[in-house]
């Protein structure tokens, strides 16, 4: 949170200095797509577990090469072990769904030089900073719980102090690729495609070992404990497949989750007198 507040800083003073040189100023709306990658989604990103996603935003072009970028996007993510193919994932049983908010300050490098007048297609990289909040969920005998407050990994439970509950909300590191391109003198259309990577590993509310689910059903109930192991919906008897300290989360990249957002653009351009900031 303390870079978060410095980068934002950061961005009003370069507003403040900027404003005497008053340049376009732009703001519209995204419509795209979201996805993810971690413990449920069977090692890559599942194109059947896509969901819809929007984001409002406003740019401020400081010159021909650099702009500054504020980004409010929701989205929704997924993974379901029944997708996967092998026999450890169909076994663990596992699933969930989240939306995702996130806002996030971002700087965007122009790969061409995006000059006044000019409609060309035009590339650019950004990258930037921001915080988003998710909250994994799952489904079961027709009712939707919130995972978190459950412990499904013993979390919060005398037995397992060392682990604590995972903070819904948390940082973010945006960088993508992007095209726009000025089709009037108002009106700017793109493409943008970034992946955010963060720093939690429970956006599906999976990452460690599985716990004795006695202990999870003594501290949250009956459901808790179903939710912490769902193997024993595969087997004919009910019983468990796993056992305490069994690997409950696992993926082939030892990464953080991370989610995708990316969409179509439509900016509307504010035209303003002036000189522009000077050139980087």
């Amino acid at each position: 949170m303390k870079n978060l507040r410095v980068s934002l800083t950061l961005i009003l003073i370069l507003f403040t200095f900027c404003k005497s040189y008053s340049q376009n100023v732009e703001f519209g709306l995204m419509l795209g797509a979201s996805n993810y990658y971690g413990d449920l989604s069977n090692n890559s990103v599942m194109l059947s577990q896509t969901h819809p996603s929007a984001a409002l935003l406003g740019r401020y072009n400081i010159n021909e090469r650099w702009a500054v970028k504020g980004y409010f996007g929701y989205g929704r993510i997924s993974g379901a072990d029944s997708l996967g193919s092998s026999d450890y994932r169909k076994a663990r049983n596992l699933s969930f769904f989240s939306d995702i908010y996130e806002f996030s300050a971002q700087i965007e490098l122009n790969l061409l030089k995006n000059s006044r007048g000019k409609n060309k297609l035009i590339p650019y990289l950004f990258t930037g900073i921001g915080v988003f909040n998710f909250n994994p969920k799952a489904k079961i005998h027709d009712t939707i719980y919130e995972l978190q407050p459950l412990g499904t990994e013993g979390q919060g439970t005398t037995l397992y102090n060392e682990r604590q509950k995972y903070a819904l909300t948390t940082v973010c590191i945006p960088l993508g690729f992007g095209l726009k391109q000025k089709v009037s003198d108002h009106i700017t259309v793109g493409l943008d495609l970034g992946v955010r990577f963060t720093f939690t590993n429970y956006m599906d509310d999976v990452a460690g070992t599985f716990a004795d689910p006695r202990v999870i059903r003594a501290a949250y109930g009956t459901v808790a404990a179903q939710l912490s192991d769902r193997s024993n919906e595969k087997t004919p008897d009910g019983s468990n497949i796993f056992k305490e300290a069994d690997q409950r989360g696992f993926k082939s990249f030892q990464f953080n989750d991370m989610y995708f957002m990316g969409g179509f653009s439509i900016t509307y351009v504010i035209k303003n007198k002036g000189q522009g900031c000077p050139k980087f």
